[in-house]
């Protein structure tokens, strides 16, 4: 018989060496600590303590390692708050990926409300392009149509007024007098007022001081007479400067009580071409009828212009290079006065082709 030094429990079975209980060697009953001999007292019948019987139901083993914990061992589950809210791609696992599909799913619904929005809006759009489009057609159709009656009204008045002006043209007249100064008619020389002569072909004439002006008249000859009667000349500057005051051609001339008579008709050749029409009576300072007017008719340095006058009993109309200018009402009354040229400064101007018709 066998003991167990720690739990005093007692084995039958020589053959164990160690307590089943908790693993302790046995010993020999009588064993007085490994020498085999048993205490002179041991009576192998005396009565044995027994500790209480083993438990046959332990607790069940706990095993650590790589599964998780049980759940007695699992710390308390918190809910994990945010602020803000996560962004996107923040937290994984299975309802993420539940939540990106409905994302999807309504971004996929919003594009196409949107596309359907912006069909629409276009389909709106181009019907109301294509009406203003109709509109302005009809409205082109309008405007040209008005333009082209405009146009019709504009071309037929148009006619009308150069059927008016050229009332006094060459094709109902006769030639009362042509001078292309190939021949000494007009007064040559020096005076006071200036100096004149033929050259070249043509009546040269200047004043005889800067800021002042002469006028010649023709001879008194019937021929020259410019009442009632459409009279041009060829004139230009020789040195191709303009003089002051301006050159050009004059009607219903007469020196009366020597003083000048007469209408004039001037231009003005510098980088700024202008014409004016001045009156001279009762040997007063010249009235001006028609201040200094720009105009691109006027041809300037020493390019030749044609200046043209046409007298009717009761208006004078003035043309350059055939081109209508100004026009103004007879208001002195002269009757059967002479042509003239009048010029200023003392820079050369020459005067050619002189022609009254009638």
């Amino acid at each position: 018989m066998k003991k167990c030094p720690s739990c005093n429990r007692t084995y039958t079975d020589d053959a164990l060496s160690f307590c089943l209980e908790d693993g302790s060697p046995l010993l020999s009953v009588g064993d007085t600590g490994g020498q085999g001999n048993q205490p002179p007292s041991f009576d192998p019948n005396a009565t044995l303590q027994y500790n209480p019987a083993r438990d046959t139901n332990p607790p069940p083993t706990q095993v650590f390692g790589g599964g998780p914990p049980p759940p007695s061992m699992q710390p308390p589950i918190q809910t994990p708050s945010w602020s803000p809210t996560p962004p996107v791609g923040g937290m994984a696992g299975q309802a993420k990926k539940k939540s990106k599909a409905i994302y999807w799913i309504l971004g996929s619904v919003a594009a196409l409300v949107v596309v359907g929005i912006i069909a629409i809006v276009g389909i709106v759009v181009l019907a109301g392009m294509a009406a203003s489009n109709a509109n302005n057609s009809n409205n082109t159709a309008n405007k040209n149509s008005n333009r082209t009656i405009n146009t019709s009204n504009a071309n037929s008045s148009n006619a009308n007024n150069v059927a008016n002006k050229n009332s006094g043209s060459d094709s109902n007249k006769t030639y009362q007098m042509q001078d292309d100064f190939s021949e000494t008619k007009w007064w040559v020389g020096t005076n006071t007022y200036g100096s004149a002569e033929y050259t070249n072909g043509e009546y040269q004439l200047n004043a005889g001081a800067e800021g002042g002006y002469v006028v010649v008249y023709a001879p008194k000859l019937d021929a020259y007479h410019t009442e009632n009667a459409t009279t041009r000349v060829t004139t230009h500057s020789v040195t191709g400067d303009s003089p002051s005051l301006g050159y050009g051609l004059t009607v219903y001339g007469e020196f009366k009580d020597n003083n000048l008579e007469d209408y004039a008709f001037v231009i003005r050749t510098d980088e700024n071409p202008a014409f004016r029409v001045v009156l001279h009576q009762g040997g007063k300072p010249e009235v001006v009828l028609v201040n200094w007017t720009r105009s691109s008719l006027i041809r300037t340095g020493s390019s030749p212009n044609q200046l043209e006058v046409r007298a009717t009993p009761d208006q004078l109309s003035f043309y350059i290079n055939g081109q209508f200018a100004t026009s103004v009402t007879d208001r002195a009354g002269y009757k059967a006065g002479l042509v003239g040229f009048y010029t200023s400064d003392t820079d050369a101007v020459a005067f050619d082709d002189l022609e009254i018709i009638k």
